[in-house]
């Protein structure tokens, strides 16, 4: 088992969970991001304001209420999450709803923001260079990843 600083903090986009949630497969892209955070080789960073966003999303969405259960103990267990405050929240995307996520990934450190949302990926690279983290697709995360080991 990898040791927390071994572990790679990332922050998931609620469309990537969501993403992992609706899969009917064990092998796409989210849900095998969301395997490797079981597997402990990665750390994910969340924020109080994205894990609700986490759990709203998934009952909007009708995932079965045991599952969203299992996943609000797994995120209260901080062997695997980092649970961060958020500092200065920049207005930089396009949708100020995303601004809470880029905030996360540069309170708790984290290396990767994986996300599908083109409004963070479509971040102009000025305002990228503002964050010590990238903004990647779950496909784009998962190539980093196994370029890694």
């Amino acid at each position: 088992m990898p040791r927390r600083q071994d572990r790679v903090p990332v922050v998931f986009d609620t469309n990537v969970l969501v993403a992992h949630y609706l899969s009917r497969r064990a092998d796409s892209a989210c849900s095998r991001l969301m395997q490797l955070w079981r597997q402990r080789r990665l750390q994910m960073v969340l924020s109080e304001p994205l894990q609700a966003e986490y759990l709203e999303a998934l009952e909007r969405v009708q995932v079965q209420k045991p599952r969203i259960e299992r996943l609000r103990q797994r995120l209260r267990q901080r062997v695997t999450v980092s649970l961060v405050r958020l500092g200065r929240t920049r207005a930089v995307s396009r949708d100020s709803d995303d601004d809470f996520v880029l905030a996360t990934a540069e309170s708790g450190k984290a290396e990767l923001l994986v996300t599908n949302d083109r409004d963070l990926l479509e971040l102009p690279k000025e305002q990228q260079r503002l964050f010590r983290f990238r903004i990647v697709t779950p496909g784009a995360a998962l190539a980093e990843l196994s370029s890694r080991k």
